[in-house]
């Protein structure tokens, strides 16, 4: 279970480098990991900091499409496979309408995708 962490929770090492930072970075994690044991954080610290970056939303990875390059949580890539899935013809559209309302990665709002998942099944069945 992950638990809400905020940057005051934090151990001082893991603090003072997300300080020395930008705020709102996005690396992968690969990137992540070794920024922070250059910076000198050790096994327990990292750990801490990869739960803090998929809580804040931070632990992202590179995805191209519609022209550009995005930077997005697990969440939001799942949710990309599975509007490519169900809207192959459009997908690309389909991923940017909710990026703008902000309702990418919560599968829970995402009514249209339910909506065709059901009209798919029906039609196999």
């Amino acid at each position: 279970m992950t638990n809400y962490i905020n940057t005051m929770e934090l151990d001082e090492l893991t603090h003072d480098f997300l300080s020395s930072l930008p705020s709102h970075t996005h690396m992968s994690w690969t990137e992540w990991q070794k920024e922070a044991e250059a910076y000198g954080l050790n096994e327990n610290e990292i750990a801490e900091l990869q739960q803090y970056l998929e809580v804040n939303k931070q632990l992202t990875s590179p995805m191209r499409f519609a022209g550009r390059q995005w930077w997005l949580t697990k969440q939001e890539i799942e949710h990309v496979e599975l509007i490519k899935q169900y809207f192959p013809s459009n997908w690309e559209n389909e991923v940017l309408e909710r990026m703008q309302r902000g309702s990418l990665g919560y599968l829970n709002k995402d009514w249209r995708l339910e909506e065709r998942k059901q009209t798919k099944g029906s039609v196999k069945q």
